[in-house]
């Protein structure tokens, strides 16, 4: 569908209540310049923001005041509190993270697994802990209370599994509108992903759980938002080939890729250059993350071992040529249990926590990726992106080679002879790069959907139910 232009809801007396709901990384990353925009359009309008784990600390610094499961556990009756906090602590041990209070760390896993344990039973959603720890929580029952709580009259939200799913399906139950952003491609999942993923609550088996790898499953819901925000008409055409109706999808670029665009980025990013003395060299941003699983076609497991070695492999490489410079960027959730090795003239490390993503991109001369959408807003401002083909993310879910957005790496030791190619022969930017302005566009479906909500049906006489 084509996006709507609107300045105003239908009702522009009204003052709507907004429910947003978004992991760290790019989810927060895309949800924070919607919220902007819809707040200079609705000046009436109260939003929530439940910023999830790591998107606590961007929201604040983007001048938001987040909630997270912590400051919503009296939606739980006193003994449900203690049953759920108790859950929390047996989960505890390695599911912490510097950025997020211990409060909210009890609280998130606890209401989560107590919230699994309602819907399987103890024995079934132990299960299902076990099998896939956090990557198994839908807390449908918990978003149900709280959308009786906060009565919103639109959810927002990304792609993000686990409680982002839940609050639209919980909204899709109540009959609230909603709409959901998507940060990558709507590629189908395999079939036993398909078979997993939302699927009614009643036929929810106990090793059903939405998937851990979020880029495959999307595509594989059962349950809809009222609107979808993708990228462009191929990601559109694979959410259609997917079963999702046209007229849902509408094609606004990605809100986390606006401040690319920004002159202050770009003055950030010569500042960065300048305050490390690179403004001579040649500059390469690794962009690394966790795998999520193995892949029977790649010797890389499920874990750290391929970023660590991407990692030192670039590390080298700096060492072969005197104008050479790397920036090492560990994903937001997961840096800081990788050692730190020291710094020297000609690497940086980053600490996501302390510098945003978006100057790094743009002073890179080139970008090393697996599947993170960092290659994607590389590619989007026509910086050259360098891809792995080993990883089992990329051979499991999406090629970023294989899309046309980077150019793929077979594997570790084949990183310097790519990244000298395209430092010393710049290749034309691929046909993702464009100036799209997305958040804008994403704020008009956003009043389209409340213009077309006449009534909240939490102002109707049936409401929903409790869990």
């Amino acid at each position: 569908m084509n996006t709507t232009t609107a300045s105003t809801p239908a009702n522009p007396s009204a003052s709507p209540r907004l429910l947003a709901v978004a992991y760290g990384g790019g989810h927060i990353a895309m949800m924070l310049p919607v919220l902007k925009s819809l707040r200079a359009r609705l000046p009436g309008a109260h939003i929530d923001l439940l910023a999830l784990t790591t998107a606590r600390r961007a929201a604040l610094d983007a001048g938001e005041t987040p909630l997270g499961y912590a400051d919503l556990l009296h939606l739980l009756s006193p003994e449900e509190q203690t049953q759920a906090l108790g859950l929390g602590r047996a989960l505890q041990a390695g599911n912490t993270h510097p950025d997020i209070p211990e409060a909210e760390t009890l609280a998130y896993l606890g209401v989560n697994a107590w919230d699994l344990q309602r819907q399987l039973g103890a024995v079934a959603a132990q299960q299902v802990l076990t099998e896939k720890g956090r990557h198994g929580f839908y807390p449908i029952g918990f978003f149900r209370r709280i959308l009786s709580q906060f009565k919103p009259d639109l959810v927002l939200a990304t792609n993000s599994p686990r409680s982002e799913q839940a609050v639209v399906d919980a909204a899709s139950e109540a009959g609230v509108p909603s709409l959901s952003m998507l940060d990558l491609f709507g590629l189908a999942a395999p079939l036993e992903v398909r078979e997993r993923t939302s699927p009614p609550e009643r036929e929810r088996k106990p090793g059903g759980g939405p998937s851990a790898f979020v880029g495959d499953a999307f595509a594989a819901r059962t349950r809809h938002p009222s609107r979808v925000c993708v990228l462009s008409d191929a990601v559109r055409d694979n959410l259609m080939r997917a079963g999702w109706a046209p007229e849902i999808i509408a094609i606004t670029g990605n809100p986390a890729f606006d401040a690319l665009h920004s002159a202050a980025t770009r003055q950030a990013a010569a500042a960065f250059r300048a305050q490390l003395g690179w403004q001579d060299k040649k500059v390469v941003l690794l962009a690394a993350h966790p795998e999520p699983r193995s892949h029977p076609d790649t010797r890389w497991p499920e874990g750290d071992a391929l970023p660590l070695a991407m990692e030192a492999e670039l590390r080298r490489w700096t060492q072969t040529r005197p104008d050479a410079a790397l920036i090492v960027r560990h994903h937001p959730n997961h840096w800081h249990r990788y050692p730190r090795l020291p710094d020297s003239p000609a690497v940086h490390f980053s600490v996501p926590g302390a510098e945003p993503i978006d100057p790094l991109i743009l002073a890179a001369d080139g970008v090393v990726v697996q599947t993170t959408t960092v290659g994607l807003q590389a590619a989007s401002v026509g910086i050259p992106v360098l891809a792995m083909q080993c990883s089992p993310g990329a051979l499991s879910a999406f090629s970023f080679a294989t899309l046309g957005i980077a150019q793929g790496v077979a594997d570790v030791p084949d990183l310097p002879a790519a990244v000298n190619a395209v430092l010393d022969h710049r290749p034309e930017p691929t046909t993702w790069a464009r100036p799209t302005l997305a958040a804008d566009a994403v704020a008009d479906e956003a009043l389209a959907l409340l213009g077309n909500a006449t009534l909240s049906p939490f102002h109707k006489p049936a409401a929903i139910s409790a869990l």
